[in-house]
C-alpha cells in the first residue's frame, strides 16, 4: 500500500514539474497543423458591434461569423475567424452545428437568394420548378441590364426543404463580377447572418446542403479539397478584389424599390417578410381594414411585417389613429394592428411616444373563424378552384367587438388627410431582430409565444 501512494505521489511530483517549466497558456489559441505556425485568430464575442470593430483592428483576413448554441436557449455569439481555421473546425461536422455567415452592411458581394414557402398552405406548387423559373428570369435580367452571362450551371443551389417548408438559397457564382453591397443587391440591408452550407437551425436537424437540382460545380484544385471548395461558394461576401473585377450597382427609386422587393418577394428572410398594403393573407387584410374603416374614417394599411416563429402579423395602420389606451384618436401618430395567428386573437398598440413608455397593449379580441389561419388551410384544401373563388367573394369578414377600437365618434379634423413623414417606417432590421427574438436575447419578462414590445417597435421602428 506503501508503494503505491508513493508511485502515485512520484507521478504527482512529476507532473507539477513539468507544468512549472512549461505553463499551460492561460488563453487558448488554436493553430491549423503544425506547433511552428504562427498563432490563428479565433476570438468570440457577445455582441456583433464588437467583432466588427475587432475585424477593424486585425492585419489579417478574418470575417465574422454567427454561432448557435444550446446553452444560451439558441443565444448566438459571434466568432472572428479566417475562411481556413473556421473549416479546419468545421468540417468534421462534430462541433459548430449552426454557423452562420455575417454578411457585412456595404461590403461587396454576390447575388443571393433565399427562398422559401410553406407546403401545407400551398399544395400545388412545385418548389424545384419555381426556382428553375426564377434561375432563368435573372440571368435573362442580368444579361439585358448587365450584358453578364450567367446560366444554371452559375448558380450554387443549396436546399433545407422539410416536409412542411420548401427552403433553399442561391449564390450566384459570377465570373469578376459581384454587386456593390446589399442593398444594390435587394435583399437586405443590415448586417446579415446567413446560414452556412452544412448548417442547420438549432433545436433543427435539417442541414443546408447542394440541392439535387444544383448544376454547379467548382473549379477543380490540387491544393483545395472539393469539400472546402464548395463551402467558399456558399459564402455570399466572398469576393476577391482583382483589376477586372467588375462592381454592380442597382439605382433604382426608393419607392420603385419598395415595389420591386414586395412584388417580387426578394424582402423575404428565414424569419420575417415585409411588404405593403396587401399581406400574403388577403383575407385577414380584409379583417384589419373593416376594422380602422367606419364611422367615416377610411383608414388603410401602410406597411405590414410577418414574423414566421411567433406566426405574428404587424399591421401599420395609416389615416386611423383611433387608440384605446386614451379613448380616442391621436392627433398625429399612428396605431398598429397586431393579428396573433397561433392564438387566433387581434390586438392593437401605437406609435405614441405616451403609450410606447408605458408599453400599452389592447385587450386581445378573438379573430373571426373564417380568417383564422387554420380555417383558411382546410378551406383551401376543401374547395375546388372555382369553390374557392366564389367563397372568397362572398365572403364578409365579421364585425369585431364593440369594445374595440370603434368606441367614440372622431371627426375629419381630429385625423387628419396626410401621412406624417416623420413616422414613415422602416423595417430595415426585420432579420436580424427576428433573430434576436428567436434567440431569446430581448428580455424573459413576457409569454413564450409572446413578441416583446421593444422588437416590434424597432421592426417598425422610425
Amino acid at each position: 500500500m506503501n508503494r503505491t501512494w508513493e508511485a502515485k505521489l512520484k507521478k504527482i511530483e512529476e507532473r507539477a514539474s513539468l507544468y512549472e517549466t512549461k505553463p499551460l497558456s492561460p488563453v487558448y489559441r488554436p493553430r491549423l497543423s503544425k506547433p511552428e505556425e504562427p498563432a490563428s485568430i479565433w476570438k468570440l464575442f457577445y455582441r456583433q458591434t464588437e467583432a466588427f470593430n475587432f475585424v477593424k483592428s486585425c492585419q489579417e483576413d478574418v470575417h465574422v461569423f454567427a454561432l448557435e448554441h444550446k446553452g444560451g436557449d439558441g443565444q448566438r455569439i459571434y466568432l472572428v475567424t479566417t475562411y481556413t481555421e473556421l473549416w479546419f473546425y468545421y468540417k468534421s461536422r462534430k462541433n459548430l452545428l449552426h454557423c452562420y455567415e455575417v454578411i457585412p452592411e456595404n461590403a461587396v458581394c454576390k447575388l443571393y437568394f433565399d427562398l422559401e414557402f410553406n407546403k401545407p398552405a400551398n399544395p400545388g406548387a412545385d418548389g424545384k420548378k419555381m426556382v428553375a423559373l426564377l434561375i432563368e428570369h435573372v440571368c435573362k435580367a442580368l444579361q439585358e441590364l448587365y450584358r453578364v452571362n450567367c446560366s444554371t450551371e452559375d448558380v450554387f443551389n443549396l436546399d433545407s426543404s422539410t416536409d412542411e417548408k420548401f427552403s433553399c438559397h442561391l449564390i450566384f457564382q459570377l465570373h469578376d463580377v459581384a454587386f456593390k453591397d446589399n442593398i444594390h443587391v435587394g435583399v437586405y440591408t443590415r448586417n446579415r447572418n446567413f446560414r452556412l452550407y452544412k448548417s442547420s437551425k438549432i433545436g433543427k436537424h435539417v442541414a443546408l446542403e447542394v440541392a439535387e437540382a444544383n448544376r454547379f460545380s467548382p473549379a477543380r484544385s490540387t491544393n483545395i479539397s472539393e469539400e472546402y471548395q464548395y463551402f467558399l461558394s456558399s459564402l455570399v461576401s466572398n469576393v476577391r478584389f482583382s483589376d477586372t473585377l467588375r462592381i454592380l450597382t442597382c439605382d433604382i427609386s426608393r419607392n420603385e424599390q419598395k415595389r420591386v422587393e414586395y412584388f417580387n418577394g426578394t424582402s423575404t428572410s428565414v424569419e420575417a417578410i415585409e411588404g405593403f398594403q396587401c399581406s400574403p393573407y388577403p383575407e385577414i387584410d380584409q379583417f384589419v381594414l373593416s376594422l380602422v374603416n367606419k364611422n367615416g374614417i377610411k383608414g388603410g394599411i401602410r406597411r405590414w411585417n410577418y414574423f414566421f416563429l411567433e406566426e405574428l402579423l404587424v399591421y401599420d395602420i395609416c389615416k386611423y389613429r383611433w387608440c384605446e389606451n386614451i379613448g380616442r384618436a391621436h392627433k398625429s401618430n399612428n396605431i398598429m394592428i397586431l393579428v396573433d395567428l397561433k392564438n387566433e386573437v387581434w390586438y392593437q398598440k401605437c406609435h405614441d411616444p405616451v403609450c410606447k413608455a408605458e408599453n400599452f397593449k389592447s385587450a386581445c379580441f378573438p379573430l373571426p373563424a373564417e380568417v383564422c389561419l387554420q380555417f383558411l388551410i382546410k378551406d383551401e384544401e376543401a374547395l375546388t378552384t372555382d369553390e374557392a373563388t366564389t367563397h372568397s367573394e362572398t365572403e364578409t369578414p365579421r364585425k369585431p367587438p364593440s369594445s374595440t377600437l370603434s368606441k367614440g365618434v372622431a371627426s375629419h379634423a381630429d385625423w387628419g388627410d396626410g401621412i406624417e413623414d416623420a413616422y414613415f417606417l422602416e423595417a430595415t432590421e426585420d432579420a436580424e431582430l427576428a433573430e434576436a427574438a428567436e434567440d431569446g436575447l430581448l428580455g424573459s419578462n413576457r409569454g413564450a409565444d409572446e413578441i416583446p414590445d421593444e422588437l416590434i417597435l424597432e421592426v417598425l421602428g422610425e
